[in-house]
């Protein structure tokens, strides 16, 4: 991986940073003619959380705007955004609370389209471990993944139903939450995905339950979110509307074709089991396509709100300017999606 992102280095740096007319096929292009070749670093493996990027695909939208989109699976998920940063890549694909974290640390980077429109991190308890309610997880063993988030998550959540997080032990898990908790090495999850981890867990027997972050103490924020650096936002803007408005399109089909997404993701990933995928997207399509708000929309006053939340629980160590953090600019008007 690494390799094939020095190949194309030199490609994605001039796709980033030129300047001119950005009409589609205008400039630096190297497919076919009229299609500019446009990469995008994932934030993991392809899953059901990318089925409207590769519904977009699919389905041709992003020829449809110029753009010859190829995802690429990164050798570090922490590095995509300082690669973006440096313009090794015009976009990658990250989370609300590491793009607020780059941006403190100086990585001139900013969300520009939530793909993920409320937390789908959450804590899950099996239901044989007699966990009713988030207070009830003292004296309980939480596996994590042991980034620094998960305890200040868990903390909050039970704390806010009146327990004491001091009474709850957390083991770390790595990223082998599913099978961590389907054998019952933990009582519950904190750092797993409702969306893919429930179907997984479930799919081995066992029965859970999920507490939502949004609805226990934690502010609601964007799981996963489109990032481009400040050269091309500043100097590629019509790059980022084009990408942005052939996402929109992907991410609507995708959640009202679930099935079709299934096929498109698998057909990225061959490992996946099609089965699980497709319970995967019917969890994740009213995420990512949402009924109450335009798709791809960002708040930044919401923001402004979660940046506080971790300020006061030592996530991030000094202010960071949320403006510079995300905008929403570049998002096509509602009647395009």
């Amino acid at each position: 991986m690494a390799l094939a992102l020095a190949a194309l280095a030199v490609t994605l740096v001039a796709a980033a940073c030129g300047g001119g007319d950005d009409a589609p096929g205008s400039a630096d292009t190297s497919g076919a003619a009229g299609i500019e070749d446009v990469t995008v670093i994932l934030d993991w493996f392809p899953n059901a959380d990318h089925m409207g990027l590769y519904g977009a695909i699919d389905q041709g939208y992003f020829v449809e705007e110029g753009l010859d989109v190829e995802p690429v699976q990164p050798s570090d998920p922490a590095a995509a955004l300082k690669q973006v940063g440096r313009g090794r890549a015009p976009f990658a694909i990250s989370y609300e609370p590491e793009v607020l974290l780059a941006r403190a640390q100086g990585v001139p980077v900013k969300a520009v389209g939530a793909i993920a429109v409320h937390p789908l991190n959450s804590v899950i308890v099996r239901a044989d471990r007699e966990i009713a309610r988030p207070r009830d997880l003292e004296g309980k063993t939480v596996g994590a993944t042991g980034l620094p988030s998960d305890r200040a998550l868990l903390d909050t959540v039970v704390r806010a139903d009146g327990g004491d997080p001091d009474r709850v032990r957390v083991s770390n898990v790595g990223f082998n939450l599913s099978p961590a908790l389907a054998a019952g090495r933990v009582d519950a999850l904190i750092g797993a995905y409702w969306n893919i981890e429930v179907p997984e867990i479930e799919d081995k027997g066992v029965d859970v339950e999920v507490f939502r972050l949004e609805d226990s103490g934690v502010p609601d924020y964007d799981e996963l979110v489109v990032v481009t650096s400040d050269d091309v936002a500043r100097e590629r803007p019509g790059l980022v509307r084009r990408f942005l408005a052939a996402l929109r399109r992907g991410q609507d089909w995708a959640g009202a074709d679930q099935a079709g997404a299934t096929d498109a993701v698998v057909a990225a990933n061959a490992d996946l089991d099609r089965d699980l995928v497709l319970e995967q997207a019917r969890l994740t399509a009213p995420i990512i396509a949402p009924d109450d708000k335009p798709t791809l929309a960002l708040d930044p006053a919401a923001w402004r709100g979660y940046a506080a939340w971790m300020r006061e629980n030592g996530l991030l160590r000094r202010d960071v300017d949320v403006e510079a953090a995300v905008t929403d600019e570049f998002l096509p008007p509602p009647e395009e999606g």
